[in-house]
């Protein structure tokens, strides 16, 4: 039986649309999900989201998580390649092929993609940033289903400005309700859209941004995303001091804060800042580690 759509209502269709858009990553998977009965075209469904302004997702598979998560997990418990691939769930779509080669290209020191991060202030306190619970994977560990917490970062594209890539993020993981209502807001255009620094995590070459959001968009209760959730403020210091682990961050993440920490502290001292240049600690740790296989 086909479903029911709110087609008599176009405003309603369209952000119906949007929402599936922002929720699966493509319209292909759109379409998968609804059984190939949406009562839309492929070219109609292109340009409802043009209007609508969405940025489009990079590339059939835009989860940034997957590999990260996977080479932080092997490396840090020292779980041989194969044995922990087998332990992924069916949703889990980045290959054997694709991860063998981020490590040898990680080994190398190569980056073959870029990256977008951004470091989210409130109006009144530089210091507390956003960083939110990355619930689009399932956690590796067996029986757990919600990831770690990130700081909004994923894929970017080459080619693309900085404000799209920027764009991209902030619809996906910061203001994801705010595009399906037609109301997405434009701050990030007025500020500086130069990158703090550049980390190499896994294969890709993340740059970060810093933003700090408007009074009007400074609750959390603004923040809504379907990759993201549980969205927190946290002191950049204490985030960096969690000696308990209370908050598991994502590879890559307390680079990213610590980096922007020491960019405030160059502003504070009114020196001329060029983009700092790190490697993750996972990169890092995987340059050098012997990756375990099966015997």
């Amino acid at each position: 039986m086909m479903k029911k759509y709110p087609i008599a209502d176009e405003v309603k269709f369209n952000r119906f649309l949007v929402r599936e858009y922002l929720k699966y990553g493509s319209v292909d998977e759109v379409f998968r999900k609804n059984n190939f009965d949406l009562p839309v075209s492929y070219a109609n469904y292109q340009r409802i989201l043009d209007r609508f302004g969405v940025v489009k997702a990079v590339g059939p598979n835009n989860k940034f998580s997957e590999a990260v998560d996977f080479l932080a997990h092997m490396v840090k418990d020292n779980i041989p390649f194969e044995k922990l691939y087998k332990k992924m769930p069916p949703s889990y779509r980045t290959s054997v092929v694709t991860l063998y080669r981020i490590l040898a290209y990680v080994k190398e020191g190569i980056t073959r993609r870029t990256g977008c991060a951004l470091v989210i202030t409130p109006y009144n306190d530089t210091r507390r940033v956003v960083i939110a619970r990355d619930i689009s994977t399932p956690n590796i560990e067996f029986g757990k289903y919600w990831g770690n917490y990130t700081i909004p970062m994923g894929y970017a594209k080459k080619g693309a400005t900085r404000l799209e890539n920027i764009k991209r993020i902030l619809q996906q993981e910061v203001f994801t309700q705010n595009v399906i209502d037609g109301k997405f807001p434009d701050f990030y255009t007025k500020d500086d859209v130069s990158p703090i620094m550049y980390i190499d995590i896994a294969d890709v070459r993340v740059s970060v941004y810093h933003f700090q959001l408007p009074k009007e968009l400074s609750k959390i209760v603004n923040f809504s995303s379907y990759k993201l959730k549980d969205f927190i403020f946290m002191d950049a210091k204490e985030l960096l001091a969690d000696s308990a682990n209370k908050y598991a961050l994502r590879a890559g993440v307390k680079e990213a804060i610590g980096g922007y920490l020491r960019h405030l502290t160059l502003l504070h001292r009114n020196l001329s800042i060029n983009p700092l240049q790190e490697k993750s600690l996972l990169n890092q740790e995987l340059a050098t580690a012997a990756v375990p296989t099966e015997s």
